[in-house]
């Protein structure tokens, strides 16, 4: 009985027989695979980046504009915001979204808060926001962008607190879409 001996001067790494190729059927199948799984993942990342709450939703975009916007930003004037909220953004299974709004109260014990208000109506003013005339009251400002696009739909709402409220002498500054 005679058993087969590796050539010494050969690596075990190295195989004496011939590679063998894939028949064309495999290597389609194995295209195809590889597409269908590219495919897939592609548009399911797509569909999670673009969906409902999504980082490149219509929402996420929108509130990303409004903190953008020198009104929604945390410090206004070096006045810090007390107390902030913001719309959640929506999920796939809400059933109704009630739309994208920034609330920020500010507060500053130095100053009364009608005057801070009205540094903030002026500090709005100098950014592009034009007082809305078909609304008003004596407590609050409303406003829009003065030159603003054909899909600007941001408003800005300035007050004052109600005397009832919690936060007493404070100014909310809302921004929000219509």
């Amino acid at each position: 009985m005679t058993t087969a001996v590796p050539d010494p001067h050969t690596p075990a790494s190295e195989s004496t027989t011939p590679p063998s190729r894939l028949s064309r059927r495999k290597l389609l199948i194995r295209i195809g695979c590889g597409t269908l799984v590219g495919g897939l993942a592609a548009g399911g990342g797509l569909t999670w980046a673009f969906g409902p709450g999504g980082p490149l939703s219509h929402e996420a975009r929108q509130l990303r504009a409004l903190k953008n916007d020198p009104m929604g930003h945390e410090t206004i004037l070096g006045v810090k915001a007390v107390h902030t909220e913001e719309s959640e953004l929506p999920g796939w299974t809400t059933w109704k979204y009630p739309g994208v709004h920034l609330e920020r109260w500010f507060q500053d014990p130095s100053k009364p808060a009608e005057q801070l208000r009205n540094e903030f109506i002026n500090y709005a003013k100098a950014h592009g926001w034009e007082k809305e005339s078909r609304f008003g009251s004596p407590t609050s400002w409303f406003a829009r962008h003065s030159h603003r696009d054909s899909n600007d739909y941001m408003e800005l709402a300035i007050g004052l607190s109600q005397p009832n409220s919690t936060a007493k002498n404070t100014v909310l500054v809302v921004l929000d879409y219509d």
